[in-house]
């Protein structure tokens, strides 16, 4: 037994980050009702922004979001549809969606319009910046509410001549957001077996923005700065092109305890003992950094980069070669995980598609699975809840 089964999930909609707790709620055993206008999900259509098919054989996007999921059509003006609604949230568990505050009260579907008339209910929303504030009101996307507001655009570029803001993230934010709220979900749940009654439970896209960049952005309280160039890094923390035009990252945290053994991979003995750079804090200085940084350049540009890799995983330093979003959908250690896994289209595509990364002994992998079509479970769900 999964170990939300027997939990009913109300979700009303769109995008991203709410289908995408939704579609985590439903590895885990939920049952989620997705409902829908009868213009549909937005996000039905989004495919073709990269380039991916999107009609009623092959839209692989919004599979990945809304695979395990039951399609309720309903037109939330209508009072027929309305009342349908209701007598949908009297059989839930959770309700879940990512209408705005405003919309939802107008509608009668905000959580002082409900808490009373579903006492057991646990509310979960998810909100651009809060339920407060001057933007209180406001749409959100990651790309704004989290990225760009938050400061990740702007400070993630890189400093040089003709340099421009990074280009946005398209999703993770959302999908970030949806997972941390699918937590925040089962923490409810729990909380409801305890008192019998159900609670609120909210996420923004900005407040999420707060928690995630909090390492990054605290030391700008006390004179850190941001954007960072190239050589105000790290030398052992800063990405290096090697011979075959491969980018290699390591990351070390513990300089002094590590410094010897990067040495001896990158060919550069000579400078061991040198008091420029052997500590930690010989490199605050910008310039003993940035010559380190440049020596260590002239001496990885010369190695192969999976003879550097292999190098400094054998001395337990943490490396990679950069690799590019495509690399996933075939990565040995994401099919082998499940993270990624294989779905056939009618039309025969072969292709893979991201999972639910959270993992439990008692629910087996969750495999990829196709979306239903708009109002595809309106008969069966009606009938099994009586609705007319």
């Amino acid at each position: 037994m999964k170990p939300l089964e027997g939990i009913t999930v109300l979700e009303l909609s769109t995008y991203i980050a709410a289908p995408s707790c939704g579609r985590i709620l439903a590895t885990q055993g939920a049952r989620v009702i997705k409902v829908e206008s009868p213009a549909g999900d937005v996000e039905r259509k989004f495919g073709p922004t990269l380039f991916c098919p999107a009609n009623e054989e092959e839209n692989p996007i919004y599979d990945t979001l809304n695979g395990g999921k039951d399609a309720v059509c309903l037109n939330l003006k209508d009072p027929e549809d309305m009342k349908r609604f209701h007598h949908l949230l009297e059989h839930a568990d959770v309700f879940l969606t990512n209408n705005r505050l405003a919309p939802l009260k107008k509608m009668g579907l905000d959580y002082d319009s409900l808490k009373e008339k579903y006492p057991r209910l646990v509310y979960a929303i998810l909100l651009g910046y809060g339920e407060k504030g001057p933007k209180v009101n406001f749409p959100g996307f990651d790309a704004i509410a989290m990225f760009a507001t938050g400061g990740f655009i702007q400070d993630m570029m890189v400093e040089a001549p003709g340099a421009y803001p990074t280009y946005l993230p398209m999703g993770f934010g959302d999908l970030i957001c949806g997972t941390i709220l699918s937590g925040a979900i089962g923490t409810a749940l729990m909380g409801r077996e305890k008192t019998g009654t159900g609670d609120y439970v909210s996420i923004s896209l900005y407040g999420a923005g707060m928690w995630l960049f909090s390492i990054m952005s605290t030391g700008t309280q006390f004179g850190y700065q941001w954007p960072r160039g190239r050589y105000q890094g790290g030398p052992m923390g800063v990405p290096y092109k090697t011979k075959d035009g491969a980018w290699v990252l390591p990351v070390v945290n513990e300089y002094e305890r590590y410094w010897t053994s990067f040495c001896k991979c990158v060919g550069a003995e000579e400078i061991i003992d040198e008091p420029r750079f052997c500590t930690k804090q010989a490199t605050f200085d910008p310039k003993n950094r940035e010559d380190l940084i440049r020596y260590f350049e002239k001496k990885i540009i010369e190695l192969d980069s999976d003879e550097l890799v292999k190098k400094l995983e054998d001395c337990d330093i943490i490396a990679s070669k950069l690799g590019h979003f495509k690399d996933n959908h075939t990565s040995e250690q994401a099919l082998v995980n499940g993270f990624m896994m294989p779905i056939t289209y009618p039309n025969g595509d072969q292709i893979t598609l991201a999972q639910p990364p959270v993992k439990m002994g008692k629910i087996e992998q969750s495999q990829a699975e196709r979306a239903h079509a708009i109002g595809a479970d309106n008969a069966a769900v009606f009938e099994e809840f009586g609705i007319k």
